[in-house]
């Protein structure tokens, strides 16, 4: 079995909007993981976040591998310093065997204040089986979270391996865009009510983050971490692959 979280960090500041990397890894720790999925990680991006390459040092403080997809890039001063990078992390206690991050954004003409979106993908191996485990951020404007959708389901039907799938969508249970994703990936929460997962003052009781799993694997349990580490809930889930008897 594998206790994987989706977890939107916030650039590590607080609910209250204090900067905070360390509560974020306890955070993730608490959830006992054996993979996570982080969503607005930070690499070198500004003061905001102490200029601080994210994923590393949370690889490092958490004991995990770590695979990086940065949406923003700014390489800026002529290349004289790291680039700027913001964007998605995976975060794993078993081997990543390769990483792509696929670009969401493929299209000819975008508004000023556009945000670039990807998908990041680590291939991980468990018990000698490999499985891809994705893991995005998508759109807040409704007609791009239907395209991001649209280049995910093409990415991932073809893909013959076993697939988790998690991230902030940025869209409730109810809508459009999560009915048609249910279609052809299960949620771990299932059927039942789903928690809150976005707790930002004034915009309580929405539901955004997401664990999804094909049907090689299924969800026993899951359930959210308490804590004021981001803005967001982190989720966790219990997965159980069926194609193993080697209890993963």
């Amino acid at each position: 079995m594998l206790t994987v979280m989706s977890f939107n960090i916030a650039s590590g500041k607080r609910i209250d909007g204090e900067l905070d990397l360390e509560l974020t890894a306890q955070a993730i720790e608490q959830g006992k993981v054996d993979i996570a999925g982080l969503q607005e990680v930070d690499r070198n991006f500004s003061s905001r976040s102490e200029f601080l390459d994210q994923a590393k040092w949370l690889s490092n403080r958490l004991g995990m591998e770590m695979a990086y997809g940065p949406n923003l890039i700014d390489r800026g001063a002529g290349g004289a310093r790291p680039k700027r990078e913001y964007g998605n992390a995976i975060l794993s206690r078993h081997p990543i065997i390769a990483s792509k991050n696929h670009d969401l954004s493929a299209v000819e003409s975008h508004p000023e204040d556009f945000e670039p979106r990807g998908m990041l993908e680590a291939v991980i191996e468990v018990a000698g089986r490999r499985f891809s485990f994705y893991n995005t951020h998508l759109s807040l404007i409704d007609e791009e979270v239907d395209r991001n959708l649209t280049e995910i389901l093409a990415i991932t039907t073809s893909n013959p391996l076993p697939q988790l799938l998690v991230g902030d969508f940025n869209a409730a249970p109810s809508t459009k865009h999560i009915q048609r994703f249910s279609k052809h990936f299960h949620n771990a929460f299932g059927a039942g009510p789903y928690p809150d997962t976005y707790k930002k003052q004034g915009d309580h009781g929405q539901k955004i983050d997401y664990i999804f799993h094909n049907n090689y694997f299924e969800s026993l349990e899951a359930w959210t971490i308490k804590n004021e580490a981001s803005d967001h809930v982190p989720i966790v889930a219990k997965i159980r692959n069926l194609q193993n008897s080697n209890n993963f």
